[in-house]
């Protein structure tokens, strides 16, 4: 039987990460879309040279993927987002196939801020959005990213807002308490999950 496919969406800064790592430590696989899609964007020619060949040559700085470059570029213009997605999400698509097809557990988490844009939301048989203050989202994204505020808001308003990720989601987690709340919730999604797999 194959293994359900839970979203775990949320905009940057929402939580996602802490929340798929309680799923994590009870054995859940989780495939996190965005870091194995800058892997990709690093590893493989031909997406290389069709980033380079959209973007320009400072797409890449010593045969690495210029970050700052590329998200000052489509973080300030919403067509450059969805001609970046256009470009690698097929490839982080084919990873994910990869990588699911050697998982043998009742379900899997696909972990993605951009799961809607992609389109790879109508893949899944559930959707969990996290939300959280932006005040909250903020606050982690400077400690972790060292982005000014102005940087930070640019990015968040150029996602999905939270109305539509929950007009298309299943569960909705706020993350506006501490981590034993969180702990607590995906124990319990869990175990939901786990009851309404086994009676498929």
């Amino acid at each position: 039987m194959k293994s359900l496919l839970i979203g775990l969406t949320g905009k940057m800064g929402s939580g996602k990460s802490l929340f798929t790592s309680f799923f994590q430590k009870n054995g859940i696989p989780v495939y996190y879309s965005d870091q194995r899609g800058k892997i990709i964007m690093n590893q493989t020619k031909i997406l290389k040279k069709n980033i380079i060949k959209f973007f320009g040559k400072k797409s890449y700085e010593n045969k690495t993927i210029n970050t700052k470059f590329l998200s000052k570029k489509v973080f300030t213009d919403p067509l450059y987002l969805k001609l970046l997605c256009s470009i690698v999400h097929p490839w982080v698509l084919l990873d994910f196939k990869k990588w699911r097809s050697s998982q043998k557990t009742l379900y899997l988490i696909k972990e993605s801020a951009l799961l809607f844009e992609s389109g790879t939301y109508k893949d899944c048989d559930y959707i969990i959005t996290i939300t959280s203050p932006t005040t909250k989202m903020i606050e982690r994204i400077i400690k972790r990213d060292k982005l000014s505020e102005e940087q930070i808001m640019n990015r968040l308003k150029i996602q999905i807002s939270n109305k539509e990720r929950i007009k298309y989601s299943n569960i909705i987690v706020e993350n506006i308490q501490d981590i034993s709340f969180l702990k607590e919730k995906a124990k319990e999604i869990h175990h939901k999950i786990i009851i309404n797999g086994k009676r498929r």
